[in-house]
């Protein structure tokens, strides 16, 4: 039982994480929401974000050039890894179906937390890339672009709790 308490743990702040940092582009352009194919121009969606945040960062385009570099330079590793992440979801899905006893759903489930946890930890490094190549005023402007954009988040989650309840 408490390995699912930790698995729920790692997955809740795995999305509180990756909900909370704002970063620039991601390197799955083309693919949307949980890796699947964007159905819309989801790629197309991320390129005018990136630009509309490099816009209001005011990136030069060195600093346009070294993100892309750096987005080029992990998009297969990122790719693999979540195509490791829908597996084992996947996995544990047929399992449950299945019947499988506890200690392989446990043994699924840890699977899950440690490919979360990487999740974080590669955001987290993407994060800190973005940081290190912009100036103090942009790192200050990001920081208020990230207030501005969590202030939205909580205004429409209580809107939605308004019409829930």
């Amino acid at each position: 039982m408490n390995k699912w308490k930790a698995l729920a743990g790692s997955l809740v702040l795995g999305t509180a994480l990756s909900t909370s940092g704002m970063v620039l582009a991601s390197p799955e352009a083309g693919e949307g929401h949980r890796g699947h194919k964007a159905h819309h121009g989801g790629g197309h969606h991320r390129e005018r974000m990136f630009e509309r945040m490099a816009e209001e960062l005011q990136l030069t385009e060195g600093q346009k050039a070294q993100l892309k570099a750096d987005r080029e330079a992990t998009k297969e590793q990122h790719k693999a890894q979540r195509q490791a992440a829908r597996e084992a979801r996947s996995q544990l899905r047929e399992a449950v179906e299945a019947g499988a006893d506890q200690a392989t759903l446990d043994a699924l489930g840890a699977k899950i937390g440690q490919l979360e946890v990487q999740k974080v930890q590669r955001m987290h490094q993407r994060r800190m890339q973005l940081e290190s190549i912009l100036t103090d005023e942009q790192r200050a402007k990001l920081a208020e672009l990230q207030a501005e954009r969590k202030a939205h988040r909580e205004k429409r989650m209580e809107r939605w709790k308004k019409d829930e309840g």
